[in-house]
């Protein structure tokens, strides 16, 4: 087998080139992203969890999805209320860890 990046020989064993790094046919694919469930947690919100919820599905900081609610509900005339109360109603809590069970929260 041979490098595509700089065509030295290489083993068929071998995963990575060792002169150029490159990689070869051997190489493990790469993991798949974690799964992650839109839900409202309660550790870290501010209001509801709505934006928390949000920015942890999508794996951004929190602030730059409050930040976005805030100035979507401030400036263009109030657009961001409305999908925030019905996140607010249509996402669901987070289940809490009790003794070994999960028990939903009464908030």
């Amino acid at each position: 087998m041979y490098c595509t990046k700089c065509g030295v020989a290489l083993d068929d064993a071998v995963r990575y080139c060792s002169q150029c790094g490159a990689a070869t046919g051997n190489a493990p694919a790469p993991a798949p992203a974690p799964y992650r469930p839109l839900v409202r947690p309660f550790e870290g919100r501010k209001v509801a969890g709505v934006c928390l919820g949000l920015a942890n599905y999508w794996g951004i900081d929190p602030v730059l999805v409050r930040v976005m609610f805030v100035a979507l509900a401030v400036f263009p005339a109030l657009p961001a209320i409305i999908p925030y109360i019905v996140c607010w109603v249509i996402m669901p809590n987070e289940q809490r860890q009790i003794a070994g069970s999960t028990v939903p929260s009464q908030a």
